[in-house]
């Protein structure tokens, strides 16, 4: 009897004993481990195949484009897990900041910035009506306010480029922390922390939860599901406006097709960083793994002198690749939940 209580002791001892382990165990689950096992192999062979890769310059590029995938993508994350998704960012992302340049242009920048982040949370609110007042599918309904919101940015801007002047803007989009760091970035790390806030530490969070898990569950709970969606689909909005306007101060210039296929990769970055996309669960840092990801991989197909033809063809096997190792893991099979 002593010796089995001194086992179970000791069991108990090795298991309380090391949370640091059951922490990464939890970060690095099998549906996202994938994106980290690319993304050191490429890593490691950029150091190999093109040092230049490393360079402060080329790191800032890279950061810069996964920050402003990321923004729309964190946004696109909690909607997922609710249950909805947002085909319309990508006219969002070219119609909040032609909103800001050419109504709003000549006021200071930080006012630019958040005329864009308001414009995109309008658009947000105009989906998040016809879903929830209209009780239009998501799909449906962002998949015509993409037309409509795309169709209002060429009439604004006669389908032309406009050129942005605001200082302010252009060195928040292009400028860097300790030379390396671009300052994207770092916003885009607020983001995700504010979006944590919202999953993890706020009761909406596990209303969300409930709704992309359950619909007719949460609601019988007393979710009030309308509430939940028109938010979610405004604040995704404003993240697509704020990654926008960050876009527009890195070109210098907003045109309403300046993010194509932005939908498509954002949702891509989603599904690829572990959130499902029946709703109900999901991970943000996933999500932030694998936009960085797609900049790598961009970034590594331009740097070896890829063409051009090829580089969404490299893009897709890398991020099939992605999804199969997360999938079967490392012991070889693939779940039946997953097929």
């Amino acid at each position: 009897m002593s010796g089995a209580r001194g086992a179970r002791a000791e069991k108990t001892a090795d298991t309380e004993s090391s949370p640091l382990s059951t922490w990464l165990a939890a970060r690095f689950e099998r549906e996202r481990r994938g994106v980290w096992i690319l993304l050191v192999l490429i890593l490691c062979y950029m150091a190999w195949a093109n040092p230049r890769f490393y360079g402060r310059g080329n790191i800032a590029a890279v950061l810069n484009d996964a920050a402003i995938l990321g923004i729309g993508a964190a946004g696109m994350t909690i909607l997922i897990i609710a249950g909805a998704f947002d085909l319309s960012v990508t006219a969002i992302m070219g119609l909040a900041p032609l909103v800001a340049l050419l109504y709003f242009g000549d006021l200071p920048g930080p006012v630019m910035v958040l005329v864009s982040i308001a414009a995109g949370a309008l658009c947000g609110l105009v989906n998040g009506l016809i879903v929830t007042r209209g009780r239009v599918v998501p799909f449906v309904a962002t998949l015509g306010t993409l037309f409509a919101f795309t169709s209002i940015a060429y009439i604004i801007s006669d389908g032309t480029s406009v050129y942005l002047s605001n200082m302010f803007v252009m060195d928040l989009a292009g400028g860097r922390l300790f030379d390396v760091i671009p300052y994207s970035f770092v916003i885009m790390v607020a983001v995700f922390l504010v979006c944590h806030l919202f999953l993890r530490r706020l009761h909406i969070g596990r209303w969300i939860r409930a709704a992309g898990s359950n619909l007719r569950a949460a609601h019988v709970s007393g979710v009030d599901l309308r509430r939940i969606y028109l938010l979610m689909f405004v604040f995704s909005g404003a993240l697509t406006g704020l990654a926008g306007i960050l876009l527009t101060g890195y070109l210098a210039s907003a045109i309403a097709t300046q993010a194509t296929n932005y939908n498509l990769n954002a949702i891509a970055a989603v599904v690829v960083g572990g959130t499902s996309l029946a709703g109900g669960r999901g991970t943000l840092l996933g999500t932030a793994a694998a936009a960085l990801l797609f900049a790598v991989v961009n970034n590594a197909l331009i740097m070896l002198g890829v063409s051009s033809y090829y580089q969404y063809l490299g893009t897709g096997i890398i991020l099939i690749l992605a999804l199969v190792l997360g999938l079967i893991g490392f012991g070889g099979r693939i779940p039946v939940r997953a097929l």
